[in-house]
């Protein structure tokens, strides 16, 4: 099956599977915790971010990364759930879709991976206070590990 296709057929998947009311994310405050907008420094620019919950019950995002005033990334990203699992979906402008299944729900912290990727394989979200979250990405750039940490502050 075409990679693309596959991606279709699996996004369709999430889609029916995911109509039922998402009390693990209700359970997890990530309404809360996640909505409204959001800035970090990252390399020689920012990322800026706004979360809201959707209207199916999800939390969606949309991102862009900004250096010297050009875009130069955009993403969407949902936190969803799909039959027990929470799921993390994020497509970034121009490149395939990435699919990440939680391995750790914590009051403070969720952690998804997907070990069919190199970079990145691992996304961290930490909630440490109600105005700063700090979202880690872990991946492989050439066989070497690497390690990116974004803290990001609420914007008023």
């Amino acid at each position: 099956m075409p990679m693309k296709t596959l991606h279709v057929f699996f996004l369709i998947l999430l889609l029916t599977a995911c109509r039922e009311t998402n009390t693990l994310l209700s359970q997890l405050h990530l309404d809360t915790k996640l909505s409204g907008k959001w800035r970090a420094t990252a390399f020689n620019g920012e990322l800026h971010e706004e979360w809201k919950l959707g209207s199916e019950g999800w939390m969606q995002q949309q991102g862009y990364y900004i250096e010297e005033n050009d875009t130069t990334y955009t993403a969407k990203t949902q936190i969803l759930k799909v039959d027990e699992e929470l799921i993390l979906f994020s497509v970034i402008k121009n490149a395939n879709p990435k699919i990440f299944k939680s391995v750790l729900t914590e009051e403070n912290k969720l952690i998804f991976e997907n070990k069919d990727y190199k970079n990145p394989y691992q996304v961290t979200y930490e909630f440490l206070s109600e105005e700063h979250y700090r979202r880690t990405l872990t991946g492989y750039e050439k066989d070497s590990l690497v390690v990116y940490e974004f803290e990001f502050q609420k914007v008023r």
